[in-house]
């Protein structure tokens, strides 16, 4: 080692490794979401991952040890990037929920690749034996539980439409999002989800919520 690189900060001599490890990672995410999608998580191989990237089955191995937790990672991802919109778009605020949900439908019809693989993943979990069996009954009920929070909050507000259950207004606009999403990846030019769901929202909500498109 040089006498400049002897003084050169920590952080800058460890940003080019830590900057590629990165990278590689976000690759072979990449890939995986591909392979997954093409072919199930019972077909799909880290060798077949490996080879997509470009690089060694050990190189996969050493950032998921497994395919369940490469598969984990990519669902936990995808909660991940949902939370960041929804954040960008204050759901914490009654009035703005409803904008932020549709924000976030806007953002899953821009990533098709992941939306075919959590409607893949989510239909396969009710095998027996599947890795993310448990992830997936665990998301449906947190994911329908903060939906019964966001009614409720809009209810006490006096956004819904009088009669409308919480409970109800939760649990129909999820099976909506997800019926209507697999339809849309069936049928890309006959479905938009976008629209299904604001539809939806008008018939629960009182009529000056959202506006007029």
């Amino acid at each position: 080692m040089s006498a400049d690189d002897a003084t050169r900060p920590l952080r800058a001599r460890t940003r080019g490794p830590y900057k590629r490890s990165a990278e590689t990672r976000a690759s072979i995410l990449a890939a995986a979401t591909d392979v997954f999608t093409e072919l199930g998580y019972r077909a799909g191989s880290m060798r077949e991952i490996a080879r997509r990237c470009g690089v060694d089955q050990s190189t996969v191995l050493h950032h998921f040890p497994d395919k369940s937790a490469l598969l984990l990672e990519l669902m936990t991802d995808r909660d991940r990037q949902a939370d960041a919109v929804l954040a960008a778009q204050h759901a914490d605020a009654p009035e703005q929920i409803p904008q932020a949900a549709l924000a976030l439908a806007r953002h899953n019809a821009g990533t098709p690749g992941i939306i075919e693989l959590y409607t893949l993943l989510a239909a396969e979990s009710v095998t027996p034996d599947h890795p993310l069996g448990e992830f997936f009954r665990a998301r449906i009920a947190r994911v329908r539980g903060a939906f019964e929070d966001w009614f409720t909050r809009m209810a006490d507000a006096g956004l819904l439409r009088d009669g409308v259950d919480p409970a109800f207004a939760a649990a129909s606009f999820l099976a909506l999002w997800e019926g209507a999403q697999l339809h849309w990846l069936i049928d890309p030019d006959g479905v938009d989800v976008v629209a299904l769901l604001e539809d939806h929202l008008r018939l629960l909500l009182h009529e000056d919520v959202l506006p007029s498109t």
